[in-house]
């Protein structure tokens, strides 16, 4: 086989941005099954959208505001906080959480190091300046309603909001690898876990 054969191969079989959104797209629909025999999860899930809304959102308009006469970038804080911010602070709350578990007071600490070690998608200096303040804001949120409950439902729900409040889950990679390959087992269904997989896939 020549050179520029295993090249076209090779570019073939490499992951694609579209095959993502495929399998991210199949991935909410087989939620969307898995969860609707389960209306206390869906409960919880729409309590934590609500309380992120009309809490956490609330509480970093306001520091923005603080904020903005040493970081005006941060003045027009409500224009720039659509895109990947929710979807990113999950999605490194998660990724903390499922590492320390039980130790809460460690979870928005390690998850800071994460959005410094790589940004997310589409973030600039005014969600860069209003990162801390907002992973404090949301797992406060988390911590109040999901506090007492096993580990195991806190992420579930932390996962499934990550992904439907996510605008473009193809270009946010590590939002399907930290929040979808875990439900490879009891949650998705085969072909969609193959095209997950597929898609995650290193070049």
């Amino acid at each position: 086989m020549g050179t520029e054969e295993r090249e076209r191969r090779r570019r073939l079989a490499s992951p694609t941005e579209g095959m993502l959104h495929s399998a991210t797209t199949m991935a909410r629909i087989d939620i969307a099954g898995h969860l609707a025999a389960r209306p206390a999860t869906v409960a919880r899930i729409r309590e934590l959208g609500l309380r992120l809304n009309t809490h956490a959102f609330v509480h970093v308009r306001a520091e923005a505001r603080r904020r903005s006469v040493t970081r005006p970038e941060t003045a027009d804080i409500s224009r720039v906080l659509p895109g990947h911010f929710w979807c990113s602070l999950l999605t490194v709350l998660v990724e903390a959480a499922d590492r320390w578990g039980r130790a809460i007071d460690k979870v928005p600490v390690y998850a800071r190091e994460l959005v410094k070690e790589r940004t997310p998608p589409g973030w600039g200096a005014a969600q860069e300046a209003i990162a801390d303040t907002a992973l404090e804001a949301v797992w406060r949120c988390v911590v109040e309603l999901l506090g007492l409950r096993p580990p195991e439902e806190l992420l579930l729900v932390m996962r499934v909001l990550a992904l439907f409040v996510c605008p473009d889950p193809g270009r946010h990679p590590e939002l399907p690898r930290v929040c979808l390959s875990p439900l490879q087992r009891g949650v998705l269904q085969e072909t969609t876990t193959m095209l997950l997989r597929q898609s995650l896939v290193r070049s």
